[in-house]
């Protein structure tokens, strides 16, 4: 009985364990595809947005191809929770097999003990028992005895009702998994058709603007022109920055560790949105054999979205270039910050602005995308956003 008893809590421990183990995964899979849906809801804004002046853009086109990278990344989690709750599936009913056979083989014990116990009342009851023991030993030797088989009984009996108990809320518990499992399911099945139509839009998309090359042609050699023209007035206004702080010895070590320490962990100059254009060289999205080179990261976001300082910070320049709307350039010691294709800017030149700190509002242009342009520089050159910016699940 002591042996029944030990496995029937190492079955117990095992339950409590792979329980816990499984519920942190599935707690961490639930948060997955919230953070995740919470996104495919900012893309929407962002794709209705579009849609309100017009089909054909490469806005809706960038926005189309995040929220399909979006609902992929929720089906896989979807999916992942499923494969975990079919695990789970599995070892619970391992577990109701093994304790099933454990409460039979207890019954069974137990069941032995009253036979037993009848059989021996048969000839004589308890008091006869005790009373024909020769010395007083031998009759607190047989008390003794009575008492222990009376408690083993109690305990055996206890010992039943308690796997029973655990029996009972182990299949309760594998019935409501088998529910979330459907559940589930019916949810994957439902994504998979937003995916599907999401898809057959993005085909539709592209080949319409296919079509419309020659217009995208000239806009992108003039979008490369007004960005050649801001980025060589960064650069200038950085390198008499620099200088400057050269020639006035002003030790810029702390904030320069600070804001060092910061990467990774700065916020998003915008609230809602995602990033449609990444660092670096990548290829066009409908302009075969044409590279695009980005110093900095698009942010696709919503119509008069706030623009705002990742980090404390001076003012070093504010200017316009047409084609990229407003930019606002901060300096972090040694480290600079530009928010470009602002439409307002509720800043001055020179003026300290903090962590968070409106600087304006973001232009949206004639195919009514609004996105603003985020650049990141060193004490050397541009450097990726992405790699300073906190990481956000597309």
């Amino acid at each position: 009985m002591r042996v029944k008893r030990v496995l029937f809590t190492l079955t117990l421990l095992f339950i409590a364990i792979t329980g816990a183990l499984s519920q942190t995964e599935r707690q961490r899979l639930e948060k997955q595809k919230q953070d995740i849906q919470n996104r495919i809801l900012q893309t929407q804004k962002i794709l209705t947005q579009t849609a309100r002046q017009k089909n054909n853009s490469l806005g809706r086109l960038k926005a189309l191809n995040n929220q399909i990278r979006s609902r992929g990344s929720l089906i896989k989690a979807i999916k992942d929770e499923v494969s975990i709750l079919d695990q789970e599936i599995g070892e619970d009913q391992s577990i109701i097999d093994a304790m099933e056979g454990d409460l039979q083989a207890l019954k069974n014990e137990y069941a032995k003990m009253i036979y037993a116990t009848q059989k021996t009342s048969a000839g004589y009851n308890q008091l006869t028992f005790l009373f024909s023991s020769n010395t007083f030993n031998e009759l607190f030797m047989r008390l003794k005895y009575i008492k222990q088989y009376s408690e083993a009984r109690k305990k055996q009996g206890a010992q039943i009702k308690e796997v029973q108990n655990s029996l009972n809320e182990q299949i309760s518990e594998i019935e409501n998994q088998k529910l979330s499992k459907q559940s589930l399911l019916n949810e994957e099945l439902s994504e998979n058709q937003k995916l599907a139509n999401l898809q057959s839009e993005q085909s539709s998309l592209v080949s319409r603007l296919e079509q419309e090359e020659k217009k995208i042609r000239q806009d992108l050699a003039k979008q490369r022109a007004s960005e050649k023209e801001l980025s060589d007035k960064i650069d200038a206004i950085i390198e008499a920055e620099r200088l400057a702080a050269l020639e006035s010895e002003i030790d810029m070590s702390d904030i320069n560790k600070a804001f060092e320490g910061q990467k990774g962990k700065l916020p998003w100059p915008v609230d809602e949105g995602f990033i449609s254009s990444k660092y670096g060289k990548h290829r066009h999205p409908t302009l075969k054999r044409v590279t695009l080179t980005n110093k900095g990261v698009d942010i696709q976001t919503i119509k008069d979205a706030e623009v705002k300082s990742v980090f404390p910070g001076k003012v070093s320049a504010i200017m316009s270039v047409p084609g990229q709307g407003n930019t606002v350039l901060i300096q972090h010691g040694e480290y600079f910050t530009a928010y470009s294709k602002l439409k307002v800017v509720l800043v001055k030149k020179g003026q300290q602005v903090q962590a968070k700190q409106i600087l304006g509002q973001v232009l949206t242009d004639s195919n009514n995308v609004s996105e603003v342009k985020f650049k990141v520089f060193d004490q050397k050159a541009n450097v990726n956003p992405e790699h300073w910016l906190q990481s956000k699940i597309n």
